[in-house]
């Protein structure tokens, strides 16, 4: 029988060890240097996930010094030339464990954040020359929008799976169109893309987009600010994609025709969409998917008649998911009810009905009212909330802030 240290030896057992480890930095860092066989695996899960550039500015050669030089320009970078690779042999032994990088956080603006973004972007410039990426087996990526992508730079690894872009909004800052075209081109294996903050666009886009979106299939915008223009190009190039997944979050009125925009989204199969009524309506009134299963809407904002934008938006959810839809949660929270209100949540309930009885299997509806105290419903509307009131459901879930009935 193996003695205790020949046991950790087992690669799948310390794997497992090591796995449970990757929160507790300063315990796989002691991993690393008590005996040779643990000082690669836990270096592994050590610089895994890296949630800063800062570890790697002290790593960089003492000839590429420059890159961490703010009055560096793109003129400069390519007047490098590396004269042995081996000056990089520190910094390639850890950047090429790194599977998870994030650049800058999302409404963080502190010089560093944005300089440490440029210090990434010149080293791709940088090893780019000599064939290199600098962290060759990267998977994800969180990377700041402040200012122009260098023409030679190449942020985007080959490697790379699921991309997060930070949008400052800065005046010089590349269009999201353009991003997106050289995130594509560069990493053509993106699966995951989520975009966060205050974007910019072209404002008019080609008659023939250049992207090509081959896979991704999961997107997230919900912390993004998508203003009526960067809506329409978003839309427009990202309907090229099989996205599956969507996560979004609409303003209210958006300045925009809707008419001009090609029928979206066509293989989305999962749709979570929050914000403005009004907007969420003509948003759901363009898709063209055909096999949307489930859909989380929350929407916000108060109309001027209620009941029948409760109506309308009901009667396009049967008429354009109601072979397909399986799954629908659906929050109610502004114009916030009372309790005493029974014509409009009943009014909710009934909607809900012709949906209900298309397909729909499961059904999760939440109501924000404006009570303090215990939510007691008119008889009317509590007989609306018993099981046999929706015999074509397997599943019905309701809430409020102060009541939950299963």
């Amino acid at each position: 029988m193996p003695g205790p240290f020949e046991t950790l030896c087992i690669s799948e057992i310390l794997a497992v060890i090591l796995d449970a480890l990757q929160d507790d930095k300063k315990s796989l860092y002691h991993m690393s240097c008590c005996c040779r066989a643990f000082a690669d695996p836990a270096l592994d899960i050590l610089w895994r996930s890296m949630h800063s550039f800062s570890p790697f500015a002290s790593l960089i050669p003492q000839s590429a010094s420059f890159v961490t030089d703010a009055q560096t320009g793109d003129r400069d970078i390519l007047k490098y030339r590396c004269n042995s690779l081996g000056d990089w042999k520190t910094f390639d032994k850890y950047a090429a464990r790194v599977r998870s990088l994030h650049v800058g956080e999302h409404n963080n603006d502190n010089a560093d954040v944005i300089e440490h973004r440029n210090y990434y972007t010149r080293l791709t410039v940088l090893r780019g020359q000599d064939g290199f990426h600098p962290f060759p087996k990267l998977r994800s990526l969180a990377y700041i929008l402040s200012g122009p992508i260098a023409p030679q730079a190449k942020p985007f690894p080959p490697s790379l799976r699921s991309l997060t872009l930070i949008c400052h909004n800065t005046l010089d800052c590349d269009p999201i169109e353009l991003v997106l075209d050289r995130a594509v081109a560069d990493a053509p294996h993106i699966e995951e893309l989520h975009i966060t903050g205050l974007m910019r666009t072209k404002q008019v886009l080609h008659s023939t987009p250049r992207l090509h979106f081959g896979h991704i299939g999961s997107v997230d915008l919900s912390k993004a600010y998508i203003r009526a223009p960067e809506l329409a190009a978003l839309c427009t190039l990202l309907s090229q994609a099989p996205i599956s997944d969507l996560k979004i979050h609409l303003q209210d009125r958006l300045n925009m025709n809707w008419q001009t925009i090609p029928p979206m989204f066509p293989a989305l199969k999962h749709l979570d969409v929050r914000g403005s009524m009004f907007s969420a309506i003509l948003f759901l009134s363009r898709l063209a998917a055909t096999h949307l299963h489930t859909l989380v809407f929350q929407p916000d904002g108060q109309p001027s008649s209620v009941t029948s934008v409760y109506d309308y938006l009901m009667l396009i959810l049967a008429e354009r998911l109601g072979k397909s839809l399986k799954s629908f949660e659906f929050h109610v929270k502004e114009p916030r009810p009372h309790a005493r209100d029974s014509d409009l949540i009943k009014s909710i309930l009934q909607g809900l009905k012709p949906l209900a009885e298309a397909g729909l299997q499961s059904m999760r509806l939440f109501l924000h009212l404006n009570s303090t105290m215990s939510v007691q419903f008119p008889p009317e509307v509590r007989s609306m909330l018993e099981p046999c009131a929706w015999p074509s459901l397997n599943q019905f879930y309701f809430a409020t802030k102060g009541v939950a009935l299963e």
